[in-house]
């Protein structure tokens, strides 16, 4: 008895607030329909007034008066139904926009959703609710993560080997992007732009670690080094970054808002993506971190100067649906120069992003 009870009185309490909240609206709505009777009916009572005047001046004959009066009665029959049959429309709507809301949530309240559509695995809106048409323009930050290996050549996709002596590393990816629609509202082809930052880490095998030889780099055992136990060791390589992608919408989904016909970017799609992408490196650290014999944790970071190309140049492949978007990325440029003693150089990644703030 108890839950049936608490859902009872849930679903009273449901519905007196939603009573609450529409009972104002269809006081508007008949106030509005009043308004519009009596202003109707006010100039059709001129115009029949009017009609008497002629009668009276023999300027019509009766059968012209009933004929005439009968006209005048049906168009303002039909100028009534009209704006009242518009006024309803929008009531039915704001209805609906209030169940919605009652049932879904209210969007402006919406701050943090999981697993929501066509951006990424985890979405933040800054709680602004957009049109449909809105939705086709849009400014977002993103942040992907991925893994990268190092290949022999530019073209190259091997990336099981193990000739540079790099295991699989870390590579992620901060981008603040601007995407607007290519051509009308139903276009299902868009271009993006951005600026962003990326960071790429590259971990050796153990118990290799990068060393610094005036320019030069190359990989040597730590413990030919110094004694100790080495615990970790990374080279990493700062970018800022310019994507220019192109997004086509493959199975494209249509909506009609204020008598416009458009795509709906709010319905799941499935989307393939494709991209170049520049940068310039500002900054290159190696990180050596390990236990001395007295067994203290010592941090060894040195900045690299020479050995790690400047610019980098690539292109990207992603494939969507829904929430998950799942990129590759190819390092067109080599990420290190002839100064770096290791036989793999360009950089190839798979990934996900993972959060998409939309503004």
């Amino acid at each position: 008895m108890k839950p049936k009870f608490a859902l009872m009185t849930a679903l009273l309490a449901f519905s007196y607030a939603f009573s609450q909240e529409i009972n104002p609206k269809l006081k508007v709505y008949s106030q509005k329909v009043d308004s519009i009777v009596f202003s109707e009916k006010s100039k059709m009572n001129k115009e029949l007034d009017d009609l008497d005047r002629s009668y009276l001046d023999n300027k019509i004959t009766a059968d012209e008066k009933r004929e005439k009066k009968t006209e005048i009665a049906e168009r303002y029959e039909e100028i009534i139904n009209g704006k009242v049959t518009a006024e309803k429309d929008q009531l039915e709507t704001a209805t609906r926009e209030m169940v919605k809301d009652a049932v879904m949530g209210d969007p402006k309240k919406q701050s943090l959703q999981l697993l929501a559509q066509n951006n990424a695995v985890l979405v933040l809106n800054t709680g602004i609710k957009k049109t449909k048409k809105e939705l086709l323009k849009t400014i977002d930050f993103n942040i992907g993560y991925g893994f990268i290996n190092l290949t022999k050549s530019s073209s190259s996709l091997d990336i099981g080997n193990n000739e540079s002596g790099i295991r699989s590393s870390l590579s992620s990816q901060m981008d603040i992007r601007m995407t607007r629609q290519i051509g009308s509202l139903v276009s299902p082809v868009f271009y993006r732009l951005g600026l962003g930052y990326r960071q790429d880490t590259f971990n050796p095998e153990k118990p290799n670690v990068f060393v610094q030889d005036l320019n030069e780099i190359y990989l040597a055992d730590f413990n030919d080094l110094t004694t100790g136990t080495l615990k970790k060791s990374y080279l990493r390589n700062h970018y800022f970054v310019v994507p220019a992608d192109i997004v086509w919408v493959l199975n494209p989904k249509y909506t009609i808002e204020n008598n416009e016909k458009m795509l709906d970017n709010s319905r799941t799609n499935l989307r393939l993506t494709a991209g170049i992408y520049g940068g310039v490196r500002f900054l290159t650290q190696n990180y050596v971190i390990f236990k001395n014999e007295d067994n203290n944790r010592v941090k060894y970071r040195e900045n690299v100067q020479e050995a790690a190309e400047r610019f980098i140049f690539g292109g990207k492949l992603a494939v969507g649906y829904g929430p998950i978007n799942i990129y590759i990325k190819k390092d067109f440029t080599p990420n290190f120069n002839d100064l770096a003693k290791i036989n793999n150089k360009y950089g190839f990644q798979i990934g996900l992003e993972l959060l998409y703030i939309n503004f």
